[in-house]
């Protein structure tokens, strides 16, 4: 995730924000998909991979619905150059 994280912040300049959404559960946890296999990711896990990657997480946002996959997403701004 670092390495994915660091080239989003690479190509995103200064004051630059990215959304980024995601199944939200045990984080590095995989599971069958209908494309490829996927994997969790916990809010706390991916907002420290965020700030870790020189972003600041700014708004949070989840939802849990009995028929679906709980699901999260991040807003977050670059802040290092």
């Amino acid at each position: 995730m670092s390495l994915v994280l660091g080239e989003f912040a690479r190509c995103i300049r200064t004051g630059g924000s990215i959304l980024l959404g995601f199944f939200n559960g045990p984080a590095g946890e995989s599971f069958p998909h209908a494309v490829t296999t996927a994997y969790y990711w916990s809010v706390d896990a991916m907002s420290q991979h965020l700030v870790a990657a020189g972003f600041e997480v700014q708004e949070i946002h989840a939802r849990s619905e009995a028929e679906n996959r709980p699901h999260a997403a991040i807003v977050a701004v670059r802040t290092t150059p």
